[in-house]
């Protein structure tokens, strides 16, 4: 309910312009109760910040018997597509966020979850290498995905028009399945 209440506060008015008692009365809570469970704005903030990099996740992991097992080009093609619309959904989030909190987040934990979203998509790799144009599918598995968060992020920002039609989807998947797909 307060991360909820949050996002919708940030969406709205901005990092800067939110308060603990803007997210309070849009929780329905009092103040007191706020404080009880987070310290501070900014850990409210680093909550909701941690809370996107989850759902970001769960993308991957939502298509990861895919990845593994069909068609790797339709893989790619789902995921970025579904994490696209995760961003999409909540773009004024993303967008108030990489504009004026970027800094806010809990570095290590970002870090950990990129870290298993390069797992997952390295062990779907190697169990195609023989389809792949690069050799150092560890990095490879590391690229894709730094990028394909950094563009959709970015694209919460600068890509309004291509993130909601769907440009941006096509276009990121299109650079991902060059890159790795030997036939492609």
């Amino acid at each position: 309910m307060l991360l909820d209440a949050t996002e919708l506060v940030l969406a709205k008015r901005g990092f800067t312009a939110t308060t603990t008692n803007h997210i309070a009365v849009a929780a329905g809570v009092s103040i007191g109760t706020l404080y009880h469970y987070f310290p501070s704005k900014e850990a409210l903030i680093e909550a909701v910040v941690h809370r996107m990099w989850v759902r970001e996740l769960d993308v991957l992991a939502a298509h990861r018997d895919e990845l593994a097992e069909g068609s790797l080009e339709a893989a790619i093609r789902a995921v970025v597509r579904d994490l696209v619309d995760v961003v999409a959904r909540r773009r004024e989030l993303y967008r108030r966020w990489y504009a004026e909190a970027s800094h806010l987040g809990r570095l290590d934990d970002g870090l950990t979850l990129t870290g298993l979203a390069v797992d997952a998509l390295h062990d779907a790799l190697v169990r195609r290498a023989p389809q792949l144009r690069p050799a150092n599918l560890a990095f490879a598995a590391d690229l894709v995905v730094k990028m394909a968060l950094a563009m959709v992020r970015t694209g919460a920002r600068d890509y309004a028009r291509e993130l909601r039609s769907g440009e941006l989807a096509n276009e990121l998947s299109d650079m991902i399945v060059r890159y790795l797909l030997r036939d492609a």
